[in-house]
């Protein structure tokens, strides 16, 4: 399965292959989720998060595959009866919250189908909104108001989550409160969490997995330190800030499609590969360094971009390559937009994952 292997000793909350068509728009997708683990799932617009939301709550019918709750299978086109969104044991909550704006924070968490009493208290507790439950949504943060979504949903203990961009709507420090006190509450309870996102840091601060969707299918299904250090597709590496790039590799070398070649520390390449390179790798210099590098270029600085202090430079010459250094490096080379530099990278820094072959 694209989503990897589940020991044998605990049954996933969710096992599904969601096969969906919309017009000329087709969704094929496999996802794996344990019990209390969190999946963000991303990817560029239209490429079928909410889709797959959508379908697997029972908003959109399936044409094919498979969802199995907790072991239990509630759809599988042409083999079992469907089972209805309500009988699901599948939470979902939306970008904007969906509260009542006449009833109160309890009610409004109560409202969603028989609770017990010691789990609202308890709820309302872990996402510190219990000074808040005798106010109605319009006297509440954006934030807030997320959380009590959350506490609603939770308050029936479903077995899967599904949220559909759940911080859009929050400013930058209500986003990192809302962050850690959602994962906290997703983590300390049995269920398992899927949330579709635009945000890198929601999904790397929040995620056990980041499942990565592009045109309808899964690219990168893995943990975020993998998606960090080893993205797959030119969308992912662009995500992250790395350079990507689709060459032929042979032997020790890849060859971009401009002829341009680029040594690795590998030694049995064949065929069509990926390449990725961290900014952080590629060292810059007024002339050519000393050593004969195996990887060095000259380039013309496109432009400088500071982000704290790194600048992140963007060069063209043989081929387009970003560098990241210190806002203190750039002074010291005296660089600008239209300078000419030395762009060295060591062959050991050089990711390369091999592609299919068309």
């Amino acid at each position: 399965m694209v989503a990897g292997e589940v020991t044998s000793e605990q049954t996933p909350i969710l096992d599904c292959r969601v096969v969906v068509e919309r017009g000329s728009f087709d969704l094929d997708a496999e996802v794996v989720v344990k019990p209390g683990e969190i999946v963000a799932v991303m990817g560029p617009n239209g490429a079928g998060k909410t889709t797959l939301l959508e379908a697997l709550i029972g908003w959109l019918p399936m044409s094919a595959g498979w969802i199995l709750l907790d072991g239990q299978t509630i759809e599988a086109p042409g083999e079992d009866e469907i089972t209805q969104t309500h009988q699901r044991e599948i939470g979902m909550v939306f970008q904007d919250g969906l509260l009542f704006p006449h009833l109160n924070v309890r009610r409004n968490i109560e409202f969603g189908g028989e609770v017990s009493e010691s789990n609202v208290r308890a709820l309302l507790a872990a996402l510190e909104i219990e000074d808040l439950k005798e106010n109605r949504p319009q006297e509440l943060s954006a934030g807030q108001r997320q959380r009590v979504a959350l506490a609603r949903t939770l308050a029936t203990e479903p077995k899967l989550v599904l949220l559909d961009e759940p911080l859009a709507a929050l400013d930058v420090s209500g986003r990192a409160r809302a962050r850690k006190l959602i994962g906290k509450v997703l983590r300390d309870t049995s269920a398992g969490a899927l949330f579709a996102t635009h945000d890198p840091a929601d999904a790397f601060a929040l995620a056990d997995k980041i499942l990565v969707l592009e045109a309808g299918r899964v690219t990168q299904y893995a943990a975020p330190d993998q998606i960090r250090t080893r993205p797959a597709t030119e969308w992912v590496a662009g995500l992250i800030g790395w350079n990507y790039f689709e060459a032929m590799g042979e032997g020790a070398v890849v060859t971009l499609p401009n002829g341009t070649e680029i040594a690795t520390a590998l030694g049995d390449l064949d065929g069509p590969v990926a390449v990725t390179i961290n900014p952080t790798a590629v060292a810059l210099y007024l002339t050519q360094p000393t050593g004969s590098p195996r990887n060095c270029w000259t380039c013309q600085v496109e432009s400088i971009e500071f982000l704290s202090d790194v600048a992140r430079v963007s060069l063209t010459g043989p081929f387009n390559l970003s560098a990241d250094i210190t806002k203190s490096a750039v002074n010291e080379l005296g660089i600008k937009s239209g300078s000419e530099v030395w762009a060295s990278l060591k062959a050991t820094e050089v990711s390369v994952q091999t592609l299919a072959d068309e």
